[in-house]
This record gives C-alpha cells, sequence and structure tokens, in this order.
C-alpha cells in the first residue's frame, strides 16, 4: 500500500474512529510524516499512530510523540492568540469574522491536533477602513498590502494576521460579483461565534462555512489542494449535518458554477476520506463517484509538485521558469477536470497570468500610506491583551 494510501487509513482513525485497515511497520513512520506533513496533517496521523499502539520501536515512539506535543503547544498558543485577538476587536463592537484556523480546530475530535498557521480574518468593506485604522493606532502595527493576494498583513509581536477585504478570491469575474452580492448581508443576517479560551470568537456560520471552506480548497486546486484543506471541509458537513441549510448552500454553489465539483469532491470524501455519507448534504450519483480515483491520484500527486515548484523560488522573486511550469499545472489541471466546474477553470489561466505580470511588476507587498498621525493611543488594556503575545 503506498505511503499516501496509508495516511488516510490513519486519517480515517483519527476523524471517524475507524480501526486502522492496513499494516504499519516502523520504517513507514518516518515517510508517512514527512508526507503528512507536505500535506498539513502532520498531528492528525502521528495522532492516529499512537492510537493504534503500533509495533514500532521505542525511536520511532519518540519521534511520533515529539510531532504530537509540538502540535499540541502551537495550537494552545494559538488559541490564546487568537481569542485575545478577537476579545480586542469585541470589545470595540468591530465588525468581522475569522476563517479557517482555529475555528476550524474546534470541530476536531482532537482539536490540538490540526495544524495551524496564520491568523486569516474578513471585515466587510463599509467597516475595513475603521477596523484597519483602530488596530494600527492601538496596537502600534504597521499595515503591508499584498497586491498579489488582495489583503493586508500584519504582525503583533511574532504573530502574522492576514485581515482580508475580499473573502474569496475566485477567478470568473461573474462568480466574484455574485460572492460580493449576498456575502456581507447573510454574515449580517446569520451571526455565529465559536468559543476559544472562553472569548467568544465571530466567525462564519455552518451554511457559509460548508460554502466557504469548500470554495476556499477549491481555489488552490489547480495548483495543488491538502488534505488539510480536505479534512477542514469534513469536519464541517461532519459537526453541523443537521445545521447546514441545504437549499441555501445549493443556490450559491450554482452561482458560483461550482456544483458538480462539491458533488464530485464530496464522493471523494466519502469513499476515501471515510466521512459517513449521511453527513454530506446531498445525494451522490454514481456519476459523481466515478471522479473519485482521478481526484484521489490528483490529492496524491499535486500537492508535492506545487509545493516542490515553491522550493525553488527565492525570496519574493518569480521566476519566468516557475511561471510556466506552474501554468503548465494549471492547463493539466483544468483539461482533466473541467467538467466539474467549466466556467470558474477556464478563467483560472487568465486570472493566474494577472497575478503573476501583478506580482512580477508591483512586487507582493507595499506599505499602506497611514490615514493621519502616528502610532498612538494604546490603551492599558491593549498592552494587556497583547503583552503575553
Amino acid at each position: 500500500m503506498k505511503t499516501f494510501e496509508k495516511i488516510l487509513a490513519l486519517l480515517r482513525c483519527e476523524l471517524w474512529g475507524e480501526p486502522l485497515a492496513c499494516e504499519i511497520a516502523a520504517d513507514d513512520i518516518d515517510g508517512i510524516l514527512a508526507m503528512a506533513e507536505e500535506q498539513g496533517v502532520g498531528g492528525l496521523v502521528a495522532n492516529a499512530i499512537l492510537a493504534n499502539d503500533l509495533p514500532i520501536g521505542a525511536l520511532k515512539t519518540v519521534d511520533v510523540c515529539t510531532v504530537t506535543r509540538l502540535h499540541e503547544l502551537k495550537s494552545r498558543e494559538m488559541n490564546r492568540k487568537v481569542a485575545r485577538f478577537a476579545g480586542f476587536l469585541n470589545r470595540r463592537n468591530l465588525k468581522y469574522v475569522v476563517m479557517k484556523g482555529q475555528t476550524m480546530a474546534a470541530l476536531y475530535p482532537h482539536p490540538m491536533m490540526r495544524s495551524c498557521g496564520d491568523i486569516d480574518f474578513y471585515c466587510p468593506k463599509d467597516s475595513f477602513a475603521e477596523v484597519q485604522r483602530v488596530i494600527e493606532e492601538r496596537l502600534g502595527v504597521t499595515m503591508h498590502h499584498n497586491w498579489s493576494e488582495r489583503h493586508d498583513n500584519f504582525e503583533v509581536k511574532g504573530v502574522e494576521f492576514e485581515m482580508h477585504s475580499d473573502m474569496m478570491l475566485l477567478s470568473a469575474p461573474s462568480h466574484r460579483r455574485y460572492w460580493d452580492s449576498f456575502i456581507d448581508k447573510a454574515l449580517e443576517e446569520d451571526p455565529c461565534t465559536v468559543a476559544i479560551d472562553e472569548t467568544e470568537v465571530k466567525t462564519l456560520s455552518p451554511t457559509l462555512d460548508a460554502l466557504y471552506i469548500f470554495t476556499h480548497l477549491f481555489g488552490h486546486f489547480t495548483s495543488g489542494c491538502s488534505l488539510k484543506q480536505l479534512c477542514d471541509w469534513a469536519m464541517v458537513l461532519h459537526r453541523f449535518r443537521n445545521d447546514i441549510k441545504k437549499e441555501e448552500l445549493e443556490k450559491h454553489l450554482r452561482g458560483l458554477g461550482m456544483w458538480r465539483a462539491y458533488l464530485a469532491i464530496g464522493a471523494w470524501l466519502v469513499e476515501r476520506l471515510g466521512l459517513p455519507e449521511e453527513a454530506f448534504p446531498f445525494a451522490l450519483s454514481d456519476n459523481d463517484r466515478r471522479w473519485v480515483e482521478r481526484l484521489n491520484k490528483n490529492f496524491q500527486k499535486m500537492r508535492g509538485k506545487s509545493l516542490e515548484l515553491d522550493k525553488k523560488v527565492g525570496g519574493h522573486h518569480v521566476s519566468v521558469m516557475h511561471t510556466l511550469k506552474t501554468a503548465s499545472l494549471v492547463v493539466h489541471q483544468t483539461m482533466r477536470f473541467f467538467p466539474l466546474a467549466p466556467k470558474e477553470l477556464l478563467w483560472t489561466f487568465p486570472a493566474m497570468a494577472a497575478w503573476s505580470v501583478r506580482k512580477r511588476v508591483i512586487g507582493p507587498t507595499s506599505t499602506l500610506p497611514k490615514k493621519g498621525g502616528s502610532h498612538v493611543g494604546v490603551t492599558d488594556t491593549d498592552l494587556t491583551d497583547f503583552r503575553e503575545f
């Protein structure tokens, strides 16, 4: 059995409590852990290895325990950071929602085992400037605008934040307009929070999460989405299976041209990742299931190819050769999976070309001009929030 299939078997143990359906020897551990980290599921896989008490020897067991311990420490730290930042915004009644990240971790059987990164949050356009001003003035940070990804970056004591005014970077212009036409109203009409370290953190509703997490991973599909993104989507569907508004979800998926893709990749969740079929919000047909094997090979190979290309990029400069190789991957993916989302995939290459030109000509980031005054007004409460960051 290939390493990728062994990782899937371990994930089925970790996520759903299934018995381990394969044999894993000590010699397999290094390869499994390396690929699992590459796929963003290192903690989940390591925890499943320990839970199954595999005969892998003392040294390998120590290696696996180290992975789980490091994930636990980082997750606890990130929970504290997200909670403090959310508390900072909550006290000022500022509009925001935290996306992905620790709001996803809370859905897992063992939340501390989900790999974490930076903190992504979205602010509606009508309040974006106000939130930006408050963060800069009260926390004394410098905002940098990422022109290629269309979000603002800032750092608070080593913590990287991404502040989004566009929640989704869809390729097709009509799909971007459709998303913008409903998202802010939907957030206002169906507010949702999740408790993280005893702080209510504003996040997406179950229906919007079921839409956003998939749409986000599909945005990475042509260049290689990860098992972490697929697991996040599966956990949203499983945890909120009785709360997702199916008619509303289907309406938005059709409006974004991703209905067939949702069903086909959903069939992969059921057949390979082990999501209970009753947790998937829509009925799956034989036509949906026929994509499973092709998708499985794609998830196994594309992530590695994408990361291999990224490692060859030095600094912030993207070489012409890197751009051409990435373009080749995008075209290949578009041709193989075109029936799943024709319009969105058709626009992927032009959107990627525009992104590449922007990045080469303008550069990845620039410092935003200050809108009056320097960083002043830091209060005792603000310092308390971030003293331990």
